[in-house]
């Protein structure tokens, strides 16, 4: 595994976990092979393919999502004790390379925060989309002598990205933060250079909120920005906290697995405006209203935006963590390591604990979800 650093734990977590308590969490899982193989047994659907630990050691690859990349980083080591001869080795590199890579067959497994497009899905009938836990992108600004948690909305941040609000004082921002002193700095918008997940959630609430955006350049892992003279542009969730600490005056999206590292290092994060008009900061009360408010919604094929979601406290930019896999793998061993992964990645017994959860600020799949899941699981074979 590529090693990506997490700080502490910001005091809103109600899980906290260390990543180095490592010890704590391996005497955790020692009986969860067991513990989680008891539930398949006990399953009722007698289709269920099988899983289990394979009599030949498996590697599995991943790369894609930043996002999904810590967690990814939390949950290989704890895999790897409750089945020995399995070895998950995730790797960051942007959502886009997940989807080409597990498109191609490069690696076994390709992480996104984005599903798969109509068109990509019909392109590539055997890939599927599944998603193994909820996240969330936070909205993050450098601006000195700003206080924390200034109220923004999806179309001031449109405008910002469209070169149309320069100014951090500006009447529309001062218009929703009564009583804050808004300095003339100038508005430095910060966006992924990389085909990224990140950005596919974050254009889409852009899309969500502001009409000129919905006509222009829409949503995507890239969409055609609009020319602004001050904008910068980094690679990955770690790129986007290093651009935006070392510029004044930057705001930028950043997934909620980093955002500790963000304010670690001295950014603000913003109170959102959600669909209700409430403003709201990424929490797990926040984050669950929204799962909570979209999940009944979800199609068979797992393809589904929870962007600006219904709710009074709902967070507006939330997403499945998705992970692309080719249905047809090159060996039954290869094809049982992977449902074995995900089985135990989806489950409260396996690897879906609060903790882990907690430690990259997601949030378990409702239990609406996981029979859609599963059935996608099922469908792997070799």
């Amino acid at each position: 595994m590529r090693p990506l650093t997490l700080g502490p734990r910001r005091p809103r977590q109600l899980l906290p976990v260390a990543l180095g308590a490592l010890a704590l969490l391996v005497s955790a899982c020692g009986g969860t092979a067991a513990t989680h193989h008891a539930r398949q047994a006990a399953k009722k659907n007698p289709t269920a393919a099988a899983t289990g630990n394979p009599s030949a050691p498996v590697t599995l690859n991943e790369a894609g999502s930043t996002l999904i990349y810590p967690y990814l980083q939390v949950l290989a080591p704890q895999f790897h004790v409750a089945y020995p001869n399995i070895t998950l080795d995730p790797g960051p590199g942007g959502s886009g390379l997940g989807i080409s890579e597990a498109t191609a067959r490069l690696v076994q497994m390709g992480g996104s925060d984005a599903y798969l497009s109509p068109a990509q899905a019909a392109a590539n009938p055997s890939l599927l989309n599944i998603p193994i836990a909820i996240s969330a992108q936070a909205v993050d600004y450098n601006v000195p002598g700003m206080p924390a948690n200034l109220k923004i909305t999806g179309n001031i941040l449109a405008q910002m990205y469209e070169g149309k609000i320069t100014e951090w004082n500006d009447p529309q921002l001062a218009a929703i933060n009564p009583g804050v002193t808004l300095p003339a700095v100038k508005v430095i918008p910060v966006r992924r250079v990389d085909s990224s997940g990140d950005t596919f959630i974050f254009t889409s609430l852009l899309t969500k909120t502001n009409t000129a955006w919905a006509n222009g350049p829409a949503f995507g892992t890239t969409v055609t920005w609009p020319s602004v003279s001050d904008e910068l542009t980094a690679n990955g969730n770690p790129g986007m906290i290093q651009v935006c600490k070392a510029n004044p005056g930057c705001v930028a999206y950043i997934g909620v697995s980093v955002e500790n590292t963000a304010i670690e290092d001295g950014l603000q994060e913003a109170l959102l405006q959600n669909r209700a008009g409430n403003y709201v900061v990424p929490d797990l009360a926040t984050i669950t209203a929204a799962v909570n408010a979209s999940a009944s919604g979800t199609p068979a094929n797992l393809r589904q935006s929870l962007i600006y979601s219904s709710g009074a406290e709902s967070y507006p930019i939330i997403n499945f963590e998705y992970l692309m896999i080719q249905q047809q793998q090159p060996s039954a061993a290869v094809a049982e390591a992977i449902r074995t992964f995900l089985d135990w990645a989806i489950s409260p017994t396996g690897g879906a604990t609060g903790s882990n959860l907690s430690a990259v600020d997601f949030v378990a799949l409702p239990q609406s979800v996981i029979p859609k899941v599963e059935a996608a699981i099922n469908k792997i074979s070799g």
